[in-house]
């Protein structure tokens, strides 16, 4: 039971804490669309939204040095602080957490844990055009970053984030439009928490 990464147990352990309401983690690969979507799940459903991207922004504030200068330091040290940050909202409920890994550190203690699925070919077209690139400079930027986080995850937790396994419901959101994304996720969510008897 509780968190499904080895490190974070001891921790879990210390944590007195008596949940309340539900805790969804939602994950999915860079440009897939997962942040849109979990706004719009967060909102519909009341729950606070945590971005994995906010935590380490609040770390640097924290650090009192700037974004830059913080990332520049970025260490093991900083992903453990996410990890545990992240599974104490997870505990405490009520909570929507976006990130990566969020479906491997809350554990057992989510009750609905989702992953978006995306085309590379979608991805990079969505990142080109948010991050003002051409595609193929997406596309190699993309791939870069996914051999990291897989490589990291590794490395630092031992886990394989191609493995799919732990999550309960995994959205495909390659071929929705940007109005079908903020509607189709919601139903399918709502559907699977009255299943489980969470949501009336």
């Amino acid at each position: 039971m509780g968190t499904f990464i080895e490190y974070l147990k001891a921790y879990e352990n210390s944590l007195k804490i008596n949940k309340k309401g539900i805790t969804i983690t939602l994950s999915g690969l860079s440009g897939s669309g997962k942040t849109t979507i979990a706004e719009v799940l967060a909102k519909n459903l009341n729950l606070k939204l945590i971005n994995s991207g906010d935590i380490y922004r609040s770390l640097a504030e924290e650090s009192k040095v700037s974004l830059e200068e913080f990332s520049a330091k970025h260490n093991d040290e900083v992903d453990y602080e996410i990890d545990k940050r992240s599974l104490k909202f997870a505990k405490e409920g009520n909570v929507l957490i976006v990130g990566r890994l969020a479906g491997w550190v809350a554990g057992d203690n989510a009750d609905l844990k989702i992953f978006v699925k995306c085309s590379l070919k979608e991805r990079a077209k969505r990142v080109a055009l948010r991050e003002e690139k051409t595609f193929e400079e997406a596309k190699k930027d993309i791939l870069a970053r996914d051999k990291s986080d897989i490589n990291r995850a590794k490395k630092l937790y031992g886990i394989n984030l191609k493995d799919l396994s732990i999550y309960d419901l995994i959205i495909n959101n390659d071929k929705l439009s940007f109005e079908e994304a903020k509607i189709i996720p919601v139903k399918k969510v709502q559907a699977l928490l009255k299943k489980k008897a969470l949501l009336i």
